[in-house]
């Protein structure tokens, strides 16, 4: 099958349609966000390179599959459903063909390991079959995610799916409460700081992120604080990256490209532009996030 890159908006055949939704507030101390998106393509005309990012989720496909390519390979489609850990290095693309349809729960930083006591180093890099993972209670989800044909109806049977884990989740803790906070600032906080607040050593708190999050505080850090970058960047698109680099907390432009290029495989413009290039919009109004673009 032939590959084509998208070289502007004007030349996809389809943008895709971005939906997202806040969690019950009963769950969000383990739920981000729900999300869904829509898009009917022609052949492979879009194709995204996937950076470093915090991001951890668990993601359902109800037509056309994803379909991944990592170097030195070719494409291979996603199963129809996939829990995402961390993604530490750049390396692989998505590639879309026919009509997709996806709904997406994004966790908050320990959520997965708080609901399912999961050790995250094992899902770190990896896009693993949710049943594979959860072997007896994901195939009624799955089933039930796929009846549903409206993104409202989608939400309520996961919350209530989700919420018949709580009552075996472990309870919020210290480590938890830093992991948001490194969300919530965009990695500007002082990890040693923190760590010490908590009442913790150095040592005690990376073996608790390792086991929760998946990789260390402080690369969980750089993580969040260039994803907290490139959604500045989707918001003010006029923004020079020198002012971008000032506001997310890297010490000049120089330091940004370098992360980029760690991150990303490639310079923070070049990303921006490849990102512009696929097509997508918000449905339903000024809240709903655009899940694809931007860092929550």
């Amino acid at each position: 099958m032939g590959v084509r890159h998208a070289q502007s908006p004007a030349k996809a055949n389809s943008a895709i349609q971005i939906r997202q939704v806040s969690p019950h507030p009963s769950l969000r101390s383990i739920v981000a966000s729900f999300g869904e998106r829509r898009a009917d393509f022609n052949s492979i005309n879009v194709i995204r390179a996937l950076n470093a990012r915090p991001d951890q989720f668990i993601e359902f496909y109800f037509r056309e599959p994803y379909l991944v390519r990592e170097k030195g390979s070719g494409f291979s489609a996603t199963p129809t459903s996939v829990l995402v850990g961390v993604t530490s290095a750049p390396g692989k693309d998505l590639g879309f063909v026919g009509q997709i349809e996806t709904f997406t729960i994004r966790f908050q930083p320990t959520g997965l390991a708080r609901l399912f006591g999961l050790t995250m180093t094992e899902f770190v890099d990896q896009g693993l079959a949710f049943t594979d993972v959860l072997t007896k209670q994901t195939p009624a989800l799955e089933a039930a995610l796929a009846k549903s044909e409206t993104f409202e109806e989608r939400v309520a049977i996961a919350q209530a799916w989700i919420a018949g884990w709580l009552d075996q989740s472990r309870p919020f803790d210290e480590v938890d409460h830093i992991a948001r906070l490194l969300v919530k600032t965009g990695g500007k906080v002082s990890i040693s700081r923190l760590a010490d607040r908590a009442g913790l050593s150095a040592r005690q708190l990376q073996r608790r992120f390792l086991r929760d999050v998946g990789v260390t505080p402080k690369f969980y850090g750089r993580l969040t604080r260039f994803d907290a970058a490139l959604a500045m960047r989707n918001r003010q698109p006029d923004q020079t990256w020198a002012h971008i680099a000032a506001e997310a907390g890297y010490a000049d432009e120089a330091h940004l490209s370098r992360e980029a290029r760690a991150l990303c495989g490639m310079t923070p413009q070049t990303f921006a532009t490849k990102m512009d290039a696929i097509s997508t919009f918000a449905v339903g109004g000024p809240d709903m996030s655009d899940l694809f673009k931007c860092a929550i």
